[in-house]
């Protein structure tokens, strides 16, 4: 399956946040204070505070805390890139999704597009190891596949109810429920996917500790 595209999330971030200006309120090894915002207006301002091993994140798209190493930027900047341009931002969801001990709300979200993706790259791969040369295959195969549109896409709105109903589809002899247990715990793993918030505070958090080298590097020239 294809990688998730964080780009759009990136582009709304940098015009959400295109006026922020960084306040730094505390700035004592890793004891750190930096405000982000727009004249200091409430509308998509974020704070970043860092203590010894762990990070906040705050403001008015949500909170969020990581933990990983003693000083909590140099995680966040092992994700940039030297040849970058000075604009670009690197995210590693995964990883700092690994690393978030306390997050306002879900990190993940059920996902209907990928559902649809992975029945379909199921089906496909069933359709393979069929008899293409019996006759009335292709008119089979278009009304099973019409079966399953019909039961399993637009009715779920989480990744256990979907997999639940993929799991339990029959149509005569043939049914998704045939995967091993393991396939199905991969498989309900990847319908979802990091939610909006979490994505772009996490472009946030990239960008300050950006802003913040930045600024230090000016000083110190």
């Amino acid at each position: 399956m294809s990688r998730p595209d964080y780009s759009r999330t990136l582009a709304s971030f940098q015009r959400n946040t295109a006026e922020h200006q960084m306040d730094v309120l505390l700035d004592s090894g890793v004891y750190r204070h930096l405000r982000f915002s727009n004249g200091g207006s409430s509308v998509y301002r974020f704070d970043i505070v860092t203590w010894p091993g762990h990070l906040s994140i705050t403001g008015d798209m949500g909170a969020a805390v990581f933990s990983r190493l003693p000083d909590m930027f140099d995680f966040f900047r092992a994700d940039q890139r030297p040849e970058d341009d000075p604009g670009a931002l690197r995210i590693n969801a995964d990883y700092g999704a690994e690393k978030c001990i306390a997050n306002a709300g879900s990190k993940e979200e059920f996902s209907s597009d990928l559902f649809e993706q992975i029945v379909r790259e199921h089906f496909d791969s069933y359709m393979e190891f069929q008899d293409s040369d019996e006759e009335g295959f292709e008119e089979a195969r278009s009304e099973l596949w019409e079966e399953i549109e019909g039961d399993l896409f637009g009715m779920y709105d989480s990744a256990g109810e979907a997999l639940g109903a993929a799991m339990s589809f029959k149509s005569g002899d043939k049914r998704f429920g045939d995967f091993n247990m393991r396939e199905a715990w991969d498989w309900g793993r990847s319908v979802e996917v990091y939610t909006y918030h979490f994505i772009w505070r996490l472009y946030a958090i990239a960008h300050a500790v950006k802003a913040y080298d930045a600024a230090k590097a000016e000083v110190q020239a």
